[in-house]
């Protein structure tokens, strides 16, 4: 093959193929390295590693959306100067909303500690954040109302198509990437488990379908993804399921993983979940639909056992399923992107691996799904009590303190309050 790749089997391409290796163990190795250091210092810097991969990933995506359209970044500068601080607007807008809706308790409690009040600087960025976590719905629609101005009033004649194009590239990025990623900032406050676990699975699970396709993989599972295999798909979901158990099993015994953070100081740890990673009894018949236990008298019966486990391995086993049945969804839906830009990675921020991007498909999709389980099956009250307190915010001085002390009788008349408390409650005005 004149001028081509090297023949396979060759020593050049053996040599290549070695190379390539080496250089995707070493980057891969040091990445989980990373992710490992990053994880064991906690929430925060979870927090900021989320922000700097989504920002990767969106400048990788925003440089393809260039690149497919053959424009050079020279000639956009120089026909379009500061469309790229537009997109980048775009960005900074979308993450401004989703956070400040997702850390809003977290922020509500640091704008209320006496302790972030002690000095000057302290009081104006309290009361600075205070205005923006009461208004924050009102503030992002008047910086996407900004944005929108910028837009129209860059668009200039003979880029028109270009300008459009890239406008929908940017929506979509955000809506697929910056969105979904978001949710996972939430799951790292309620605790680092909920944010390690899922991602893991999903890199469980691609290591276990590569092992189970190339030992007996056989069957095409997707044209998208020619390489993937129906045996693989399903052996490396029933592995994956498997190795939930005990990786749910270990990473419940470390308080630093479990424990919830109820604002941004470090000592602040709240074991909110306790329940979850203690041991419990549960019947089987505990996960049949309620409209089928009308056989319960039958053939249901048979299965009525008990047994002992940690709730938390019960939802490891679900978020298993869901990482190895549909968040792999994720990547067949890159895989479709590549193919129809016709390009092998989404960049190479990752030496050996490609882009960040073809790293982290799956996981988009994983955080939406590991934020509703949570929400709905792990903490149901909090998005109600985060909605409470919004429009509690909204309230003048006299009708907070009138709800406070109301609120305190109620209390003191369930049992929850002792009467000292109640009596200070009188001594407030209302």
């Amino acid at each position: 093959e004149v001028g081509g790749s090297p023949e396979e089997g060759s020593p050049k391409s053996e040599e290549s193929k070695f190379s390539s290796l080496y250089v995707r163990t070493l980057s891969g190795v040091a990445l989980a390295l990373g992710f490992g250091v990053i994880i064991r210092l906690g929430h925060l810097y979870c927090l900021v590693f989320l922000l700097c991969i989504q920002a990767v990933i969106t400048r990788e995506l925003f440089d393809l959306a260039r690149k497919t359209v053959n424009m050079k970044t020279e000639d956009e500068t120089k026909d379009l100067p500061g469309f790229r601080v537009q997109q980048w607007y775009i960005f900074s807008v979308a993450c401004f909303y989703m956070y400040g809706r997702l850390l809003h308790e977290i922020i509500l409690v640091e704008v209320s500690s006496p302790n972030s009040k002690a000095t000057t600087a302290g009081k104006v960025l309290m009361s600075g954040l205070w205005f923006v976590l009461k208004r924050h719905m009102l503030i992002t629609y008047f910086l996407y109302v900004i944005g929108f101005v910028m837009g129209v009033l860059s668009l200039k004649k003979g880029k028109l198509r270009y300008q459009f194009g890239q406008y929908a590239s940017t929506i979509a990025i955000i809506l697929f990437v910056l969105v979904q990623t978001s949710f996972f900032v939430a799951n790292i406050f309620d605790g680092l488990i909920w944010f390690v676990l899922p991602c893991a699975l999903v890199i469980v699970n691609d290591i276990m379908a590569y092992f189970a396709g190339k030992g007996f993989g056989r069957t095409p599972l997707i044209k998208l993804s020619p390489k993937k295999t129906m045996e693989g798909f399903v052996g490396g979901g029933a592995l994956t399921v498997l190795l939930s158990i005990p990786l749910s099993e270990v990473m419940s015994r470390f308080e630093w993983l479990t424990c919830s953070r109820s604002s941004f100081a470090k000592e602040n740890l709240e074991c909110r979940y306790s329940q979850v990673f203690e041991p419990a009894l549960y019947h089987m018949t505990d996960f049949i639909p309620s409209v089928l236990h009308q056989f319960q008298e039958s053939w249901l019966s048979y299965l009525d056992f008990a047994f002992e486990v940690k709730p938390i391995v019960i939802h490891g086993i679900f978020l298993a399923i869901f990482a190895s049945s549909i968040a792999p969804f994720g990547g067949f839906f890159a895989s479709g992107v590549k193919r129809a830009l016709k390009i092998k990675d989404f960049g190479d921020s990752i030496p050996g691996h490609g882009g960040l991007t073809d790293r982290m498909d799956c996981q988009c999709v994983m955080a939406v799904f590991s934020y509703v389980w949570v929400r709905n099956f792990v903490d149901p009250y909090s998005l109600a009590t985060a909605g409470l307190l919004s429009r509690i915010l909204l309230l003048d001085k006299q009708s907070k303190l009138a709800l406070f002390t109301r609120l305190g009788y109620l209390l003191h008349g369930q049992g929850v309050l002792p009467a000292k408390v109640v009596q200070e409650l009188n001594k407030i005005k209302v």
